[in-house]
């Protein structure tokens, strides 16, 4: 007769274990579907421009509604964070110097990006 320790909430230490596992996996099967899907996107556009050249000479064109598509997603992700959900995590943060640094955070990866794309003349 085998004998299983149950924790204090009911559940098994085995199940959370594997729920744990599970996560972990299906968070990189979507960082690789991502990365996939990144890889097909940019095949296609290679394939229709049929040349490196000729991409490169159509994204100079699109500079500038690219970019406006890019300040649009900033707006709208900006307006969402203020919106709803930096109240409910300023109330749940042990510091709310830890929200500040996210923000800051954000902000960076938002400059490097736009940073980027401008060096690479997009």
């Amino acid at each position: 007769m085998e004998t299983v320790k149950i924790t204090e909430n009911g559940s098994h230490p085995e199940k959370r274990g594997r729920s744990r596992w599970h996560r972990t996996i299906s968070a990189f099967a979507w960082m690789a579907g991502v990365l996939l899907l990144g890889g097909c996107a940019t095949a296609v556009g290679l394939y229709l421009a049929e040349n490196e050249v000729d991409l490169t000479a159509w994204l100079q064109q699109v500079r500038g509604p690219l970019f406006l598509w890019r300040l649009a997603l900033y707006t709208v992700v900006a307006a969402m964070w203020l919106h709803r959900v930096r109240t409910v995590l300023l109330r749940q943060a042990s510091s709310p110097w830890a929200i500040c640094r996210l923000e800051v955070m954000m902000v960076c990866l938002a400059l490097l990006i736009e940073f980027t794309s401008y060096r690479w003349g997009m």
